[in-house]
């Protein structure tokens, strides 16, 4: 079955609903030049809110290993996605598995060396922008991820919908779909109908005779 992350979440009713909808990972987002970035204390109440097994997930762009720390104590992360070109010190440096964010434009698509990638905990393919860093909320052509192989379980990102995530996922094949602002009324705000009508579109995908790749490795 195709795993669901719901990212950019910032208030925690919505937490409980994406818990309550099935969702397998919770993302919150810390980066400084994003219009969902919470605070530790609001983390708090995000982790608080999560229900047990699902999967927090904070989101990096270049904040330092102290901010990282921080978050990961505050909202008690289970994993760590950067949203950058990633290193082998990266790697070191988290006490925490790493998803790898590869961006992918109509160049292809633009990763770490498979040495350090074959490290992580899995890899976030999302739509690579020039001068943009983090969540994009626009597609890029899947047909550049057809067939491509991953050292580690890939997560698919980058403009899904409720009308489009089925054809991703029948498309791709990815372990794990990914979306924020295609579930919301404005950034960080979820809209509950949004979100049922994604979950009902990965399990229509799932129950069409699809067989995904692995799952996406969670806790421990």
């Amino acid at each position: 079955m195709t795993q669901v992350k719901i990212c950019g979440l910032t208030r925690p009713g919505d937490v409980e609903l994406a818990c309550v909808l099935g969702a397998d990972y919770v993302g919150f987002n810390f980066a400084a030049a994003s219009s969902r970035r919470v605070s530790l204390d609001s983390a708090r109440d995000l982790a608080r809110a999560t229900r047990p097994g699902v999967v927090r997930v904070g989101v990096f762009v270049d904040e330092s290993v102290e901010e990282i720390l921080a978050a990961i104590a505050a909202a008690r992360l289970d994993l760590v996605q950067i949203h950058r070109p990633l290193s082998a010190r990266d790697l070191r440096q988290s006490p925490l598995p790493v998803i790898a964010v590869v961006g992918v434009s109509q160049d292809g698509a633009d990763s770490a060396p498979t040495e350090v990638l074959a490290r992580c905990q899995s890899v976030l393919c999302d739509t690579a922008l020039p001068g943009r860093s983090g969540g994009t909320g626009t597609i890029f052509d899947w047909n550049l991820l057809v067939g491509r192989a991953w050292p580690v379980p890939m997560m698919l990102a980058g403009g899904l919908d409720p009308e489009n995530v089925g054809e991703a996922i029948a498309r791709v094949r990815p372990a794990a779909v990914d979306v924020a602002s295609g579930v919301e009324t404005s950034p960080g705000i979820k809209d509950e109908k949004k979100m049922r009508l994604f979950f009902e579109a990965v399990h229509r995908a799932d129950a069409s005779s699809f067989s995904p790749s692995s799952p996406v490795r969670g806790k421990g």
